[in-house]
């Protein structure tokens, strides 16, 4: 399994569209920390929705591969680069503490992880309502804490707890915190979140290992 160029080359147009969208290419008049923030909190949204939405339709429309997780491993693995090498210079343009950006950090990979174990269960698949059930299940999980929040504004239900809200709504809250390091429950929601990829992958590697179906055919795919 090679270097997945095609996913490289579409993330990093993803992430130059991202920025040129939500920060812009000229510096503001008078750059300072407000002026970037909110660019800046749009632009992590933004990388969420292209780890944990993008990235599962580009493999889901594909045709099945013979390897499913090593070849997620192998995105997961070019998509964390390329995050990190964008995220952590980030935090020169904000008054974010090194555990804040930490905290981002961790609930980007959880989030990104979680959804890589499911695709890792699907892409092996020729299944086309299994694959569209699965991108179902994925925009559940993303959308989960929007509906969710949407319901305690309108209909005064009770306040969700943090896990529930998703990797969209969950960079946007903790983008929020600015130079406040973040407490002890919004690491508890996180670390949550670290224990349930986890477990999905440990699930995963248990029927990957236990079912006697391999594909034969190798797959044509961006990778």
């Amino acid at each position: 399994m090679i270097l997945p160029r095609g996913l490289v080359f579409l993330s990093t147009i993803w992430i130059f569209a991202a920025w040129a969208l939500c920060i812009g290419i000229r510096p503001p008049v008078q750059p300072s920390i407000d002026s970037y923030l909110p660019g800046i909190r749009l632009f992590f949204a933004t990388i969420a929705i292209g780890l944990c939405v993008a990235w599962p339709m580009l493999r889901l429309s594909e045709s099945p591969t013979p390897a499913p997780i090593r070849q997620i491993l192998v995105d997961f693995t070019a998509l964390m680069v390329l995050l990190h090498v964008v995220l952590w210079p980030l935090r020169l343009a904000t008054n974010w503490t090194a555990a804040r950006m930490g905290l981002i950090d961790l609930l980007l990979f959880a989030w990104a992880a979680i959804i890589g174990a499911i695709l890792a269960k699907t892409i092996g698949s020729r299944s086309a309502f299994e694959r569209v059930s699965t991108m179902l299940i994925i925009l559940a999980i993303v959308l989960l804490g929007p509906i969710a929040i949407y319901f305690n504004m309108h209909l005064n239900w009770a306040a969700p707890p943090h896990w529930i809200d998703g990797p969209i709504l969950g960079v946007l809250r903790e983008t929020l915190g600015g130079g406040v390091s973040p407490n002890a429950l919004t690491w508890q929601a996180t670390l949550g979140i670290c224990l349930a990829a986890i477990s999905a992958w440990s699930v995963v590697m248990l029927l990957h290992f236990t079912s006697p179906n391999r594909l034969k055919k190798p797959s044509q795919n961006l990778g």
